[in-house]
């Protein structure tokens, strides 16, 4: 596998954007006008909208505006996030400790003649969340006890802290057709909505080009602000830029160095915005490869990596240094880690495990802070006799890396970068690092018994103090692996146009059925 160099990028970048908006169509002509769609840009391709298997991304936007939920996110005066009972229900509160009512309201029905939203279908949808990749999410439900066709109870094994915003306000909460998705042959679905219920349609979906959504004429509930949105597919954020600049796309996430030129010169007739550190971004390493089982070959790594370089070059020093999983706002947060950059440390450490010579491969996401954040990891590794060749891939792939059902690929993966977006409960970040999400999404595999007691005592902990510092042990647990090199917590950027109001989900992403018009 050859070297992903400098000069190569920095000779195809400019060229790469260009072709991809040329692609697009985008050459500056045209401008929204009263009426037209609105245009936001989505840099990752959906794969899965099944609430249980999704990856994220657009598929959290097309989801939310197509799909009912009993909650929805809110963020009150203060900017603290609450939640709020969603257009489907006339009632919904928690009784006591183990138990939640709900009622839904007459008159929602589902696309293609599936009849009206029930009780049922909330019964259906949550109780096979357990089961499946999020189930994380939905860790002490019991049963859902149907009551009468439009109200029931949830009811709980166990008090579960964060339940309002990671279970019922979530992607997790997205309510299905129990009838749809029965007649499917394993009972998931994968791109292919079975049945559809909200503001908006999904009406086509090109790959690798566009999603259209379009109103539901048929939907009693709040009516969204455009008659159309079209998620435009843009996977290159210089690409994305440009597309912004030239009025082909109306909001699009941009990177901190992007944004910090923005600060100073902004494009006409925008606004940038910056949203709260949702995401956690990360150097993992695979503890079950056979070049990487000796933790004091992961600690040298730990130690090589020069993260202020990072920080500087790929977030223009725009984002947080990172000291744990849990970005800054939440409980747990870390305010330090326990190793830091020490090259002369990590060849101890390499001398000590007798290796030398040491060849491997990081694969990351083929964008401009990925590539820049690899090539100081290979620049910094090659200071202490680690040879890395880097290997950029596109979305697709690169997101079935970990995962054993995706095929063999997981057998062989060593370093990756990562970077994961949260609610905001720190329950939402560490659920992915127990041992029953290896081969999921705990990618660097490995298992801790005391990392998984707390992670069970977190669920249901309701003295603040204690809850926070279970979360940083946790963290301790993890960053003790040697399989983590902590980076940033990167802040959201996002520009819009200024005929345009956005509103977000609490990990950043658009929730374009409540966007509304300036």
């Amino acid at each position: 596998m050859s070297q992903f160099k400098i000069t190569r990028r920095e000779l195809v970048l400019g060229s790469a954007a260009i072709a991809a908006v040329t692609a697009l169509g985008l050459d500056g002509r045209r401008a929204q006008a009263e009426g037209a769609p609105l245009r936001s840009r989505y840099n990752e391709d959906i794969q899965v909208l099944d609430p249980g298997y999704m990856i994220g991304g657009a598929e959290t936007t097309v989801q939310f505006a197509t799909l009912p939920r009993l909650a929805n996110p809110v963020k009150d005066a203060s900017g603290t996030w609450n939640w709020a009972p969603s257009d489907y229900v006339s009632d919904l509160k928690q009784t006591d400790d183990g138990n939640i009512s709900f009622t839904l309201k007459p008159g929602f029905n589902w696309s293609d003649g599936y009849g009206e939203l029930t009780a049922e279908d909330v019964k259906f949808s949550f109780e096979r969340m357990p089961g499946t990749d999020w189930g994380g999410r939905w860790p002490t439900l019991d049963h859902v006890e149907v009551k009468d066709k439009y109200s029931g109870v949830i009811v709980l094994k166990a008090p579960f802290a964060p339940l309002w915003l990671l279970s019922l306000s979530s992607e997790s909460g997205t309510i299905l057709c129990k009838a749809a998705v029965e007649k499917l042959p394993e009972k998931k679905f994968t791109t292919q909505l079975p049945a559809q219920c909200g503001p908006y349609t999904l009406t086509e979906w090109v790959p690798k080009q566009k999603i259209i959504l379009k109103t539901n004429p048929d939907f009693p509930g709040t009516k969204p602000a455009f008659a159309e949105v079209h998620l435009i597919n843009v996977e290159d954020d210089k690409a994305a830029e440009l597309a912004f600049e030239a009025g082909e796309v109306d909001i699009t996430q941009v990177t901190p160095p992007t944004a910090a030129r923005y600060k100073k010169t902004p494009p006409a007739n925008s606004t940038l915005i910056q949203l709260p550190g949702p995401y956690a971004t990360w150097m993992g390493m695979n503890t079950q490869h056979e070049k990487l089982k000796d933790i004091r070959v992961r600690k040298a790594i730990q130690r090589a990596v020069d993260v202020d370089s990072i920080i500087d070059a790929a977030y223009a020093g725009a984002s947080p240094k990172a000291y744990g999983i849990i970005p800054l706002g939440l409980l747990g947060y870390r305010t330090s880690s326990k190793y830091s950059y020490n090259p002369e440390e990590a060849k101890a450490l390499l001398s000590e495990a007798g290796v030398s010579g040491l060849s491997l491969e990081m694969k990351i996401l083929n964008d401009e802070a990925n590539v820049t954040t690899a090539q100081i990891v290979q620049a910094n590794l090659g200071d202490v006799g680690i040879k890395v060749d880097i290997i950029p891939l596109d979305s697709g792939p690169y997101w079935n890396l970990g995962l054993e059902s995706k095929g063999e690929d997981w057998k062989t993966l060593q370093l990756w970068t990562m970077r994961y977006r949260t609610s905001p409960d720190p329950y939402d970040m560490c659920q992915w690092f127990v041992k029953s999400q290896v081969g999921v999404w705990n990618w660097e595999r490995w298992s801790d018994p005391e990392f998984e007691e707390l992670y069970t005592k977190g669920q249901s902990e309701t003295d603040l103090t204690k809850r926070a510092a279970e979360y940083v042990r946790m963290q301790e647990i993890m960053e003790d692996t040697g399989a983590y090199v902590w980076i940033t917590h990167e802040p959201g950027f996002f520009v819009r146009k200024n005929n345009i109001m956005p509103e977000f989900d609490a990990g950043g992403e658009p929730l374009v059925e409540r966007f509304k018009t300036a």
